[in-house]
């Protein structure tokens, strides 16, 4: 069965007598199929975001234990952080309004001549970086967008550093998530209200190319309307902190300061329930991965314990670049995967289409020879026959709509005339046939008339050999020999009364 669950957690409690236990500060909540609170961990309260650090980035690795840092490269408190879907990549944001993006690969590197420094600084906000998300595709062309204190949030292109869009919000957004297929992003204000922003417009979709990624309107701003914020007044939230988005895009948790997680329908709008109520605000939530899929994949190793955190102590003389005393730790799951070393082995391979469905992304020569063919649909055919009109193009001017249909009515006319031509010769086949028939009948007929004759002279001849028994048996049958050989010919008649004679 599929099981979905959701991580809350407050910044401290702030109400009294409410049956949770004390200090408690991060919640596991099971939300479907059997909406229910199902851990509880104690002293673990954490502010908005979930850290903030002074100027730099720590890195624990808790399969070894490693503990590594990055770069001096803030000038205030690292308060956002955001991991895009490789884990090759992740965002910092602070206060001092500056973006950095890094290279989790090259600081986790041996090598001393690595630089642990970001590789993108994006520095076009004017105030503190409130929260940063990361999109979903795994390929170069994923995005970022971020929320500040200055009332804007800016869609980037993280991998190329460079900035997209730019939305001029009505108020200081709290909190934002991304749509599961990165068309549209959700807010949180503070006083309770969601707003549902879109990438593309009712035009956009519609066109075959990306135009979020134009860059002749990448530095004009863009208001978003306000139809699409909704709220639920009535229910009394309070402020709204933390947003998290369901697997599937259409369910949308928000947590408020008063400590209640709502539930919101994201196609319509509308305020649902509420899943349940902390004793403090709400200042991190978090939709965990779905289990319970048929034929699930189970990971290739697990890690049982957190190794005790060392500082990285750089690496040792020598020509290895793997310090001597390092180790890993984690459990190997099922068989790891070997190459066919015998030659009975047989490992169905997958053809080009199989293997790109299961790519972040797809090779660009299938994408230009799928163009290609697409664009070959269009063309006019041999026949002189225009194609038929694009099914979205509905806004076609009188004149194109009179030109196909004139195309249709001589296509009618064509098919008409191959259909009549196909009547007569239908009409000659079946008579073709009947005739074929009635000659088949006769020849069959004639057929057991000869049988019945043969039948006939093998008999009268047994009945001569066998002799008075062939006489009796003669005089019996004698009107059916008299009508048998009245039906035969001359040759046969005259043989008849020759047998006839000795019997008399």
């Amino acid at each position: 069965m599929l099981t979905e669950q959701f991580v809350a957690s407050i910044s401290a409690q702030t109400k009294a007598n409410t049956g949770v236990t004390k200090d408690a500060g991060i919640f596991l909540h099971e939300f479907q199929p059997l909406a229910a609170q199902r851990h509880v961990f104690k002293k673990s309260a954490s502010a908005q975001n979930g850290l903030a650090h002074y100027r730099m980035l720590t890195i624990l690795k808790i399969s070894s234990g490693r503990l590594v840092s990055t770069s001096t490269s803030h000038l205030q408190p690292v308060t956002s952080l955001a991991v895009d879907p490789t884990s090759n990549f992740f965002l910092s944001g602070s206060p001092d309004a500056m973006i950095h993006v890094w290279a989790l690969p090259a600081i986790l590197s041996f090598s001393p001549d690595t630089s642990r420094s970001p590789i993108h600084t994006l520095s076009t906000h004017r105030g503190p970086i409130s929260s940063i998300v990361c999109g979903h595709s795994s390929s170069s062309a994923n995005i970022a967008i971020s929320t500040s204190e200055d009332k804007s949030a800016i869609l980037w292109d993280y991998y190329n550093g460079q900035l997209l869009r730019t939305y001029l919000l009505p108020e200081l957004p709290q909190a934002i998530t991304l749509d599961p297929a990165d068309r549209a992003f959700h807010l949180a204000y503070g006083d309770g209200s969601l707003q549902t922003v879109d990438f593309y417009d009712d035009m956009q979709k519609t066109t075959a190319t990306d135009t979020l990624r134009d860059t002749a309107s990448s530095h004009r701003p863009i208001q978003p309307s306000p139809n699409t914020r909704f709220n639920a007044e009535s229910q009394k939230l309070g402020a709204a902190l933390a947003l998290s988005l369901s697997w599937d895009g259409q369910t949308l948790i928000s947590g408020h300061t008063t400590g209640k997680i709502a539930v919101w329908d994201t196609a319509k709008g509308n305020y649902l329930s509420t899943a349940t109520n902390l004793p403090g605000p709400v200042t991190n939530l978090k939709f965990l991965e779905p289990v319970g899929f048929p034929a699930a994949t189970e990971p290739t190793f697990k890690i049982q314990t957190v190794v005790k955190p060392k500082q990285d102590s750089g690496v040792p003389e020598g020509n290895a670049l793997v310090p001597p005393n390092y180790t890993l730790t984690m459990q190997l799951n099922g068989h790891l995967k070997r190459p066919v070393i015998s030659a009975t082995e047989t490992v169905a391979k997958k053809n080009a289409f199989e293997e790109a469905l299961v790519h972040p992304s797809f090779p660009q020569a299938m994408l230009e020879a799928s163009l290609a063919e697409l664009s070959t649909w269009n063309a006019p055919s041999s026949g002189g026959i225009a194609p038929a009109a694009d099914f979205l193009s509905l806004n076609a001017d009188a004149r194109a709509q009179e030109m196909l249909g004139a195309t249709q009515s001589n296509e009618v006319k064509e098919l008409r005339k191959q259909l009549a031509s196909l009547q007569r010769v239908q009409k000659v086949t079946f008579k073709q046939l009947s005739e074929m028939r009635e000659e088949k009948e006769y020849l069959l007929s004639e057929e057991r008339k000869r049988s019945q004759r043969s039948q006939s002279k093998v008999k009268a001849q047994g009945n001569l050999a066998n002799g008075g028994t062939g006489d009796v048996e003669m005089r019996g049958n004698g009107s059916g020999e008299s009508e048998s050989h009245h039906d035969n010919d001359d040759g046969d008649s005259s043989d008849g009364s020759s047998e006839a004679t000795p019997s008399e």
